[in-house]
């Protein structure tokens, strides 16, 4: 499952292109940056590039579909390393990627594009990444197979927009694990994720922690809190914070 994309989108021709405005993350931890497009109707299987640049136009990701289905390679990423990774699919017309390892460099603006078999696309407008200072080293929390455990989300509310979701997403290998959705008077319901997963803190007190039901030792990863704040049209601000559970057998 993509990241729900609700931002700024960018439309010709029949191409349509949507990323955040905004994604705020925390100093040495990761930022989702997600893109989702539409593109004319065709019978061809999609193959090509996906693109990330930053504000200086710079390619800072880059890598190639060969034919449906496979993994997204021949991956260019900026300095050489490893801490930029792809987690949309084309096929899902999902072309998301993940930074690790943030720090002040990396904040600023990001454009997304495809270059593909039937056109090239991409967006006028960057997501606007906030690297915030670190509050304290990401936590770790600890779990006994078959016991309930609770991940902590706090964060900085935005009071001049409205909470949207709250989503919880695997890192590696990339999953979305469950979303929460706002209702009227203050009440939240689970979208998908079943019973193992129920929030427990308030989001409009800037908490979104989490407890995980009927733990696994299949449960031990790294994961990624985001509360999503939205106001219309299309204004989309992402808040992401990061998460290590390990469960004991």
């Amino acid at each position: 499952m993509s990241v729900s994309v609700q931002g700024h989108t960018d439309s010709e021709n029949g191409w349509s292109m949507t990323i955040a405005d905004r994604v705020r993350a925390e100093k040495g931890g990761s930022a989702v940056l997600p893109c989702s497009f539409t593109h004319p109707d065709t019978d061809l299987t999609l193959t090509g590039s996906v693109i990330w640049k930053n504000q200086n136009k710079d390619v800072i990701f880059k890598c190639a579909y060969h034919s449906q289905g496979e993994l997204c390679e021949n991956v260019i990423q900026r300095d050489g390393g490893n801490r930029f990774r792809f987690v949309g699919n084309l096929s899902n017309k999902d072309a998301s990627i993940i930074i690790d390892g943030l720090g002040q460099e990396d904040k600023g603006s990001y454009r997304c594009r495809v270059e593909l078999n039937i056109d090239n696309f991409g967006t006028g407008k960057g997501t606007k990444l906030e690297v915030k200072a670190a509050q304290g080293e990401v936590s770790v929390v600890n779990g006994t197979e078959g016991e309930s455990v609770t991940l902590p989300c706090i964060f900085k509310t935005k009071n001049n927009y409205p909470l949207n979701t709250v989503t919880w997403m695997r890192k590696e290998p990339y999953q979305h694990i469950v979303t929460f959705t706002a209702q009227s008077q203050g009440n939240w319901t689970t979208v998908n994720g079943g019973n193992q997963y129920e929030l427990i803190g308030n989001p409009e007190e800037g908490n979104a922690s989490t407890r995980i039901n009927q733990l696994r030792v299949s449960d031990n990863h790294t994961y990624l809190c985001q509360v999503e704040y939205r106001s219309e049209p299309d204004f989309q601000c992402l808040i992401q914070k990061e998460t290590r559970l390990q469960v004991i057998p």
